[in-house]
């Protein structure tokens, strides 16, 4: 019997090495080092922690899929912008830059993983529409990530694109966006509530008592069902006390994912703060201030925010 391909939509991430072959030309066994650093160091772990999958290598790009536009387009920010701060000291001549195109769409898989559609055509045409450093995304993506991300997306109108079929609505983020916003607003959800400044606390452990104590007297009035035990364990006992980020804490995009798929509609602030991520957001409607395990990503504590 035949095997019969799979059928699926799916958020389609393509990229691409600005100018690769000038790279190779001028230092071809330098530029295939560097570009497997690349990889290795930033590009995979980055899409993994975003749940994305690589489909395939492209020499000088790649292709991969995942669960969800938000997380394609959380994920490209990550890495544009983990890119440009990297490559921020070299020549022009030598820095590595990528262009992205997202698009979602229906797509055939193979049965060896490979991935066929218009959801990877359009993609793939809309990569090259990127600045170098800059995303570009289809209007089916906009219309999915505008209210949960963001990100300053600019309309470049209809574009005909080469092999497709109808004119496609192209949003674009160039590197200077990207560059703009403050490193913890990576995959952050577009604030639904104006945050006051909060005040700087002399004692971690006494605020987080605290919460607890607000959080048992609302609990009979059903406002907590939602909140788990688990939620108020012990901070980290490897919990810097300083606010500096340690290289194995996870990154804030994938806090704030984390928090938008368990319940929150928005997260409007998250920041390093005494060995935690400490933070806002919007849940069942109420504004609420938590705590986050920096290295699991667990619930620490969370508590109306008054």
């Amino acid at each position: 019997m035949d095997e019969v391909d799979e059928r699926r939509l799916a958020a389609i991430m393509v990229a691409d090495v600005v100018g690769y072959s000038r790279l190779m030309g001028a230092d071809e066994a330098g530029t295939l080092r560097r570009l497997r650093g690349l990889r290795r160091e930033l590009l995979d772990p980055r899409i993994e922690a975003f749940r994305g999958r690589v489909v395939k290598s492209t020499g000088d790009g790649l292709i991969a899929e995942f669960p969800s536009p938000v997380r394609a387009v959380s994920c490209a920010v990550a890495i544009q912008r983990a890119m440009l701060t990297r490559e921020a000291g070299v020549s022009d001549d030598h820095a590595f830059r990528l262009r992205i195109g997202i698009n979602v769409g229906d797509v055939v898989a193979e049965p060896d993983g490979d991935l066929y559609g218009d959801g990877v055509n359009v993609a793939a045409r809309l990569e090259p529409l990127a600045e170098p450093g800059g995303i570009c995304i289809s209007h089916t993506v906009h219309d999915q990530v505008r209210d949960k991300l963001g990100y300053p997306f600019e309309d470049r109108g209809k574009q005909a694109l080469k092999n497709i079929a109808r004119p496609v609505g192209v949003f674009a983020l160039p590197a200077a966006a990207i560059l703009s916003m403050p490193a913890e607003e990576d995959g952050e959800a577009e604030p639904a509530v104006r945050v006051r400044p909060a005040a700087r606390r002399s004692s971690r452990r006494p605020a987080l008592a605290g919460g607890l104590l607000i959080l048992a007297a609302l609990g009979g009035l059903g406002l907590w069902s939602w909140m788990t035990p688990r939620e108020t364990g012990q901070l980290p006992p490897t919990a810097l006390a300083d606010g500096r980020v340690r290289a194995d804490w996870m990154p804030a995009a994938e806090i704030r994912q984390k928090l938008l798929d368990t319940g929150y509609t928005s997260v409007t602030e998250l920041k390093p703060d005494d060995g935690l991520w400490d933070g806002k957001g919007i849940k069942n409607g109420m504004e609420v201030r938590f705590h986050v395990d920096p290295r699991t990503g667990a619930m620490l504590s969370e508590r109306a925010d008054d």
